[in-house]
């Protein structure tokens, strides 16, 4: 008899195990080792990355100035996320591990298909988090729910529920940093949620996904996710103030995150670039070596994070050959331009090139 009380605690610890998981779900509540991704709006990825160059080895570079190539090896994964974000009474979106409702409750579903790279992210030289950068399209569903237990990670289930009126809401279709004008043509309006709406995006989406590798689409890698680091895991209610460890306060994270270590001042600066890439080019066009090597050497001396050192180097190196019009060499510059630079050049320099070869 004396191992009943043990044995007692343990069914009761059991069933609190049980009931608490089980809140979890039914409730809704938001616990800290909660280490999903969560969706962030777009801002667009600034900052270097390392690539391999025509000489196989590795180089620091502006993802802004990288070929169509290098940009889809760069966003070498890919998935699908799904996210539920439960609104509160204050205002705030709390994402939670779950995926059935509440009665009376707004939600916003965010599912997103990502072509990404998984970055990790750094403050004071320690780990804060890691972000997903890529390009891809996000599905966003505002809704408030009528009754309690719907589907509400599933379309279809919640296409469904719309019909039978157990909720009601809007759906929103964003394209992600993939640039075209046939993609434009394909974003529907947002529109209130049933199951014809749904249907139609979801044959948008499959559609405008087929683009990704068309030659005519740019793409423009943005930060689409983040994950916080948290410390220890911890597995505590929303309401329980103990602390995580924070390597600092967890909404400066979150926005260094999704910001990262973005110059605010690098619009101007891109101009500036564009503007002497174009010189350079436009002296390469008129075959004038001297003035393009002129314009290309100033273009690194005020800006040398954006590397062109094979162009400059070919110019230089069969300088004395390409003094000549004629020289065939010249036809041989063409084609690198074209190769290292065509996503970042304007449609006539592109014509000219071509029509050059």
């Amino acid at each position: 008899m004396k191992y009943w009380p043990l044995l007692l605690l343990f069914i009761f610890s059991g069933c609190k195990t049980s009931q608490l998981n089980e809140d979890i779900f039914k409730e809704g509540k938001s616990f800290r080792n909660f280490r999903g991704y969560e969706p962030v709006d777009p801002v667009e990825f600034e900052d270097k990355i390392l690539i391999k160059n025509t000489d196989g080895l590795l180089e620091s570079k502006p993802i802004k100035l990288l070929n169509r190539e290098e940009t889809l090896g760069f966003l070498n994964n890919e998935t699908v996320l799904v996210a539920i974000g439960e609104f509160k009474q204050e205002g705030s979106l709390e994402y939670l591990p779950i995926a059935f409702s509440k009665k009376n409750t707004s939600y916003k579903i965010t599912m997103d298909y990502m072509k990404y790279a998984t970055l990790a992210q750094f403050s004071d030289q320690k780990f804060i988090g890691s972000r997903r950068v890529g390009v891809g399209l996000r599905l966003i569903s505002l809704i408030y729910t009528a009754e309690e237990g719907i589907n509400i990670s599933d379309l279809y289930s919640i296409g469904l529920a719309a019909k039978q009126e157990k909720l009601s809401g809007t759906l929103i279709i964003e394209v992600i940093g993939i640039k075209s004008k046939e993609v434009t043509s394909l974003i529907p309006l947002p529109s209130e949620i049933n199951q014809t709406t749904i249907q139609n995006a979801m044959q948008a989406l499959a559609t405008i996904k087929s683009k990704i590798y068309d030659e005519e689409t740019s793409l423009y890698p943005q930060v689409m996710a983040i994950k916080e680091y948290r410390g220890k895991e911890i597995i505590n209610d929303a309401n329980d103030q103990s602390p995580v460890s924070p390597v600092q306060d967890l909404a400066d994270r979150s926005i260094q995150l999704q910001f990262g270590n973005m110059d605010f001042g690098s619009e101007e600066r891109e101009r500036e670039a564009s503007r002497l890439l174009q010189e350079a080019l436009l002296a390469a066009l008129n075959k004038d070596v001297e003035k393009s090597i002129s314009a290309l050497k100033e273009y690194g001396d005020k800006f040398h994070e954006y590397n062109l050192n094979l162009m400059l180097r070919d110019l230089e190196y069969h300088r004395t050959s390409l003094k000549d019009p004629d020289a065939p060499k010249w036809k041989e510059i063409y084609k690198t331009i074209l190769k290292e630079h065509r996503d970042k050049l304007p449609k006539d320099i592109i014509a000219r090139l071509e029509s050059a070869l």
